[in-house]
């Protein structure tokens, strides 16, 4: 792994629990993560095998990332604040979240730093499941976490558009039991 792997994985990280306090959303810190996992994939994507077994591969991670992503999205709770739209992540988010990040990173520090013994147990994983190249690995791991964040900020992101485009409910707008005329009562009626 490389600075910009850890800083990838730091970000990802502080992007949950930032929102354990609740944190306010706009348009920008939606599509923030979003960016900078597009960012990743530019740099270090160069295509997606598809000799041997390498498509499964590369799809079984990109179930997990949804796995991941639309737990953590479901757990996230998105409300009205005082001045805005908050978001704020459950335990469970934080969990979906937290496993997605480890196990990408815990594979890529083996990967990278578990020496030849890592180097020999990864070579006989891949020949045995009939994975052709390392770049398979890559893009697995790549579009894992672009599905686990895409998936994540679009539940989150409809929440947030749902909420942004019904009217404000303010504390004086009430439900008030029907006129004595018989007609139907209304949100904030005097």
């Amino acid at each position: 792994m490389n600075v910009l792997d850890y800083i990838l994985d730091a970000v990802l990280i502080a992007t949950i629990f930032l929102q354990f306090r609740g944190r306010r959303l706009t348009p920008r810190n939606l599509l923030l993560p979003v960016a900078i996992v597009v960012y990743f994939l530019i740099a270090y994507l160069r295509g997606v095998p598809t000799a041997g077994n390498d498509l499964y591969l590369v799809a079984g991670g990109v179930v997990l990332g949804l796995v991941f992503g639309v737990g953590a999205g479901f757990f996230t709770r998105v409300y009205r604040g005082e001045k805005g739209i908050y978001a704020k992540a459950g335990v469970l988010a934080a969990a979906f979240w937290t496993v997605g990040v480890v196990l990408r990173t815990a594979f890529s520090l083996y990967a990278s730093d578990g020496g030849a013994s890592a180097d020999r147990t990864i070579g006989k994983v891949m020949h045995s499941w009939n994975i052709t190249s390392s770049s398979a690995i890559v893009a697995c791991l790549l579009l894992m976490v672009l599905v686990e964040v895409g998936s994540r900020q679009v539940i989150v992101g409809a929440r947030y558009l749902r909420l942004r485009n019904q009217p404000a409910v303010g504390p004086s707008a009430h439900w008030r039991v029907a006129p004595a005329d018989g007609t139907a009562p209304s949100l904030g009626q005097q």
